[in-house]
């Protein structure tokens, strides 16, 4: 295990207001589990940090111990499993936005990860970060759930496998425990038939913006493309946690492609989410919103499936 400090560093975090730290580099996850049970609420697990180091500057979180997971072997991977794919937690939001397969088969999450903050930005920020730091804005979550992803989380003794949709018990609590710790990310194989997802992001800037609204979407068609069989529609931004659209879901699933099945499922997805007000949007221009990007989220998918909306 490699201990890292130095004057350097001391003088850098005074400069940015850091409190003083101790930062550990583990090698393996029994290490870190280690650490995690011996420092308890002291130590805390960073990646790429772009939140959590903001956070310690803004007068959030004080932990004496920072738990690097860098130097752990094999969660910075992305490589197929036997039913689907398996995303290592610290895979960056520059890495997913960009990867020829996730690009193509789960579109939404490359699109969600492609809106995070700004070139920079992503090319540190994680996924594992995203999920478990639980913001409600969080881009990477909304895909994860419509795409039925699985997280695997690994405690000292234990491990275990929990779906997203769930995970985020309300802004920055999660359902993972103190000991454990975010492994990976699976998503399940595309299923059968023609589907398609996308993620759809409304800020007051192109980059560097907080989002106010964000939809992700999956439609799964019938054989002929003609028949919605399938359909998920989660909503960042618009409350503590994540929010399902399950009305807008039922509105969809069973009918025929058309212009008018749309606009009800909008419609629907607009009366089932109740929006914040907060500094950012007051709930009216989010309400607005909701419905405007769920149409476009569910034609996006619609077409990535080789649908064809009639009028």
């Amino acid at each position: 295990m490699d201990i890292l400090q130095s004057r350097t560093a001391g003088k850098a975090r005074e400069e940015l207001n850091l409190p003083a730290f101790e930062w550990e580099a583990p090698r393996t996850l029994g290490e870190v589990s280690a650490r995690l049970a011996a420092e308890g609420d002291r130590a805390r697990l960073i990646a790429g940090g772009t939140d959590l180091l903001v956070k310690m500057k803004r007068g959030g979180p004080r932990p004496q111990v920072l738990l690097s997971l860098q130097r752990v072997e094999n969660l910075d991977r992305i490589h197929p499993a036997s039913d689907g794919l398996r995303v290592g937690p610290l895979v960056t939001m520059a890495r997913l936005s960009k990867d020829p397969g996730i690009v193509a088969l789960w579109t939404a999450l490359a699109e969600g990860a492609a809106v995070v903050g700004g070139p920079i930005i992503r090319n540190r920020a994680t996924i594992g970060g995203n999920i478990v730091n639980a913001r409600p804005c969080a881009d990477t979550v909304p895909p994860l759930i419509v795409l039925g992803a699985l997280l695997r989380l690994t405690g000292a003794s234990t491990e275990r496998v929990v779906p997203a949709d769930g995970f985020v018990t309300g802004p920055g609590a999660t359902a993972i425990h103190p000991d454990e710790i975010l492994t990976a990310i699976e998503l399940p194989a595309c299923s059968n038939g023609p589907a398609g997802s996308a993620y759809i992001k409304v800020t007051r800037r192109a980059a560097m913006e907080v989002t106010l609204v964000g939809c992700a979407a999956y439609v799964g068609l019938d054989p002929g493309r003609s028949t919605i069989r399938k359909a998920r529609l989660v909503f960042a931004s618009v409350g503590p946690t994540p929010v399902c659209a399950r009305q807008a879901e039922t509105v969809l699933v069973g009918s025929a492609i058309s212009a008018a099945t749309i606009a009800a499922a909008g419609k629907a997805a607009r009366a089932a989410v109740h929006p914040i007000t907060d500094h950012r949007a007051p709930a009216d221009f989010r309400s607005e919103v909701v419905e405007v990007i769920a149409r476009r989220a569910i034609l996006a998918s619609i077409a990535r499936a080789g649908g064809t909306v009639k009028s």
